[in-house]
């Protein structure tokens, strides 16, 4: 293999001039193939290794070397490749060495006070630091390091090291920043302020401390100063993406979401600003939306903007959830079909996606697109919740249960899954199963009215009156607006054709709330046909089934209206589409072949 000549070259200056007169030959080795190896070629070889990065080689072979010579450059040597393998003990000791054998090199000096703050030795490194400036008082990388070192528990210190080094190189942008930093701290930010603003008098085009001045202005709310200065600078940096972020901010601090809208939406246009950003900047309007709504429509501005560069599916997601906040279900459903297309693998983007259809009441497209996750995410609390859930409100309780039961696994004192679970196990005619997964919830809350309800559904259905009464009862002294308990409630009290008064006011009350719920009319109208007004009864229920034709219940009301206005032969169609609907019904089955109630 062909060695670069420059590479060796520098080794042998690096080996001649760390001390000592070279080895010329050996004696005594066992090994013949070494006897005639100089420690110089051995240093030069392990040069070699280094420069390809191969330290673990190098050292070895200037371990060789040392063995011949003890010259403190190969220590040295030792030392610097031990410290990039982060192996700071075996650091320390060479570098030690190394400085015992010429304690006025300053390349041995620097390196054996790196390897102490490393290994967190932040005194003995500074020890060695100030040696470094008693031999060069101008060294800015002591000064550097030694405001590094104060900075945390000295920072007045590390202020005037910082100084130091402008003194010596000038305004350097990252120890101006340091100095502004610290001065922060310490409530300095004025004397950075002065000082920035006369490097600025001798220099009025240096972008940097311009940047410099108008952060320390903002610092100190003087926001007219740095907005005055970011368009002069924009001047001369008209595409400095830096400055409109500056002034975007100072919009947001001021409260002008709208103004900093239009600094921001430039920038998330540029290429030069990352993904990660531009995120965070849609993410900082759309947050703010909860305060100010009209910050929606800048946010979805600029996710919108973003989505022509990228895939990612955090900006579906957020487009999604601003379609929602602005009332468009449709658009955000759309949004989140991409975004679940784009993060099959992400569970909490389905969760989001099979709520919103849930919400929706689109339950077989959230049966649909939660089926898939059902399968990827068995263990996935949300999934097996909401999938049970459209289950459910698809009349597939069998289906539903094990989806319910696995999320009951999952999260066993969860009062939505309690509640779905006692219901859906009570349309399965397990009551018993039902109950104790009920009262196991009115454990944990006994204020619960969803679970109260189902619970009081289950007692009526067997009959229990006094205890489903009871139930009712305590659901609307907690909450007397409750329309779902009202009409239940009230319902009941129809069917057993009792309180007929106080189910009517009930009623009421939950048709002036939602006067199209096809269940809410149906209650009113049974009560108006229990108390014997059949034409109320007639509107009522006739409503109720434009609201929902394929229900049985209705249909079999409405056939009992027809029945006692004399429509003996509307009836029996009735009944025998209720039966149609509903083959499990016998008793409808009954009355239209027997044509009468």
């Amino acid at each position: 293999m062909r060695i670069n000549i420059l590479i060796a070259l520098a080794a042998v200056i690096l080996y001649s001039c760390s001390g000592g007169a070279p080895v010329q030959t050996l004696s005594g080795v066992k090994d013949s193939s070494n006897v005639r190896r100089f420690p110089q070629s051995l240093f030069v070889d392990g040069s070699i290794h280094e420069i390809k990065g191969e330290y673990n080689e190098a050292i070895n072979l200037y371990l060789e070397a040392l063995k011949y010579d003890s010259k403190p450059g190969i220590y040295y040597a030792i030392a610097k490749n031990y410290f990039r393998l982060n192996k700071l003990a075996q650091a320390v000791q060479f570098s030690r060495k190394a400085v015992e054998k010429d304690s006025s090199n300053i390349e041995f000096l620097t390196l054996h006070a790196a390897v102490y703050g490393a290994s967190h030795l932040e005194d003995s490194a500074e020890t060695i630091y100030h040696k470094i400036l008693k031999l060069d008082s101008a060294n800015v990388t002591a000064y550097y390091n030694l405001a590094q070192i104060s900075e945390p528990k000295k920072p007045s210190l590390a202020l005037k090291y910082y100084k130091k080094i402008l003194t010596l190189v000038g305004p350097e942008w990252n120890v101006l920043v340091k100095i502004a930093d610290i001065n922060e701290r310490l409530g300095n930010v004025e004397e950075t302020i002065t000082t920035v603003e006369a490097l600025l008098a001798l220099n009025p085009s240096e972008l940097p401390l311009q940047k410099l001045l108008i952060e320390s202005y903002m610092k100190t709310k003087k926001f007219d100063k740095a907005l005055k200065l970011i368009d002069e600078a924009k001047l001369s940096f008209p595409d400095d993406p830096n400055l409109s972020e500056l002034k975007g901010n100072i919009f947001i601090q001021q409260g002008r979401w709208n103004n900093a809208c239009r600094e921001y939406l430039n920038l998330v246009k540029s290429p030069e600003i990352s993904i990660d950003n531009k995120m965070r900047i849609g993410t900082a309007f759309y947050l703010q939306g909860e305060k100010d709504s009209t910050t929606y429509d800048c946010a979805e501005q600029i996710f919108s903007a973003i989505n022509k560069d990228t895939t990612d599916w955090q900006i579906n997601a957020y487009l999604g959830e601003i379609a929602l906040k602005k009332g468009n279900d449709s658009l955000a459903v759309k949004y989140f079909k991409t975004a679940s297309k784009n993060a099959e693998w992400n569970s909490q983007v389905y969760v989001r996606l099979g709520g919103l259809l849930f919400d929706s009441k689109k339950y077989t497209d959230a049966i649909s697109y939660l089926g898939k996750a059902y399968e990827k995410f068995p263990n996935d609390f949300g999934v097996n919740l909401i999938y049970g859930l459209s289950l459910s409100a698809e009349n597939r309780h069998a289906d539903a249960k094990e989806a319910l039961q696995r999320a009951l696994n999952l999260n066993p004192d969860d009062l939505t899954v309690l509640g779905a679970l006692g219901y859906t196990l009570n349309q399965l005619k397990d009551d018993d199963a039902a109950l104790l997964v009920l009262n196991k919830a009115l454990k944990l809350d006994p204020k619960n009215l969803q679970v109260l309800s189902i619970a009081a559904m289950i007692h009526e259905s067997r009959k229990e009156y006094s205890v489903s009464d009871s139930l009712y009862t305590t659901a609307i002294k907690m909450d007397s607006a409750n329309v779902l308990i009202l009409n239940n409630y009230a319902y009941s009290l129809a069917d057993r054709g009792i309180n007929l008064k106080e189910a009517l006011s009930m009623a009421k009350k939950a048709i002036a709330a939602e006067p199209k719920n096809s269940s809410y009319l149906d209650t009113i109208g049974w009560i108006y046909f229990r108390l014997g007004d059949y034409k109320k009864a007639k509107v009522n229920i006739e409503q109720a089934i434009k609201e929902e034709s394929k229900n049985a219940t209705l249909a079999d009301h409405l056939g009992d209206v027809y029945f006692k206005l004399g429509d003996k032969q509307k009836a029996k169609e009735l009944w025998k589409k209720a039966f149609q609907l509903d083959s499990t019904k016998i008793e409808i089955k009954k009355k239209f072949e027997k044509g009468e109630l």
